[in-house]
């Protein structure tokens, strides 16, 4: 079997080496590096030059917790220039529950700005886009159709089932994270998307509930995720993870 982890913030894990070796030996064959800011960015440029010995794909953008609107052309050129390395215009989106953006005001129209912005240069340079929706899953909706963008993923959904099947009926994706295994929310995603529109991800080095206490996640727990999903789905574990494979990389545009 083998995996691809869609979603691992590299540059926060503390043992990047140990990570990446834990990840190849548990049979997770490839790794989607997501931005957040500048900084990240630059520096998920600098892993992805550096573990070559490995299947990394960057994705660089402006997450709606770090909305710069000084460093937004910096990122933008930056994405530019290395279209193509990256696999995605990624992470970026909006976020209501954030303190600033709860109510409408000067945080959701800088958060909506540099999503747009975003949306924008996805669609010019014809690259997919990782969408963060948390309390926004409408609102994001509503603006990759405004922007005509087809390959969309809906990272970590755990939105209402009816947006979501609105999400499925564009054509759209979802992933689903390790809190799979408890979250409520994200077993109703499981159970009503189709396996052939779920991409497995940790969103590494995010710290998880577990019956033995909560642990800080690796690329390597994707595995976890997988087996979670088999059982919802009562599928087969190697047959899932053949499926969503074959998603994952049709996704990204990337040679299986």
């Amino acid at each position: 079997m083998k995996l691809f982890d869609t979603h691992v913030h590299l540059n926060q894990i503390e043992d990047i080496d140990g990570a990446l070796k834990r990840a190849k030996e548990a049979g997770v064959d490839k790794i989607l590096i997501a931005g957040l800011n500048l900084e990240s960015n630059r520096r998920i440029i600098e892993l992805y030059n550096a573990h070559k010995e490995y299947n990394l794909y960057p994705a660089l953008g402006i997450h709606p917790f770090l909305p710069e609107e000084k460093t937004l052309e910096e990122v933008c050129a930056l994405i530019k220039s290395h279209r193509d390395d990256i696999a995605a215009v990624g992470e970026i989106g909006l976020d209501y529950w954030y303190k600033e953006a709860r109510k409408k005001g000067e945080g959701r129209d800088l958060q909506r700005e540099l999503f747009t912005a975003q949306l924008e240069l996805a669609g010019e340079l014809d690259k997919p886009v990782i969408i963060h929706s948390r309390g926004a899953w409408s609102d994001c909706l509503s603006l990759v159709r405004e922007y005509q963008l087809k390959q969309v993923l809906f990272h970590w959904y755990t939105g209402p089932v009816d947006i979501l099947k609105e999400i499925l009926n564009e054509g759209f994706y979802i992933s689903l994270s390790p809190s799979l295994e408890y979250s409520k929310d994200a077993q109703a995603a499981a159970k009503e998307a189709p396996l052939e529109r779920i991409l497995l991800e940790t969103d590494s080095p995010v710290s998880y509930k577990s019956p033995g206490g909560r642990y800080v996640s690796e690329p390597k727990d994707a595995v976890r995720v997988l087996k979670k999903l088999s059982e919802l789905k009562e599928v087969d574990e190697e047959k899932v993870a053949g499926i969503i494979y074959k998603a994952s990389c049709t996704f990204f545009n990337i040679v299986e």
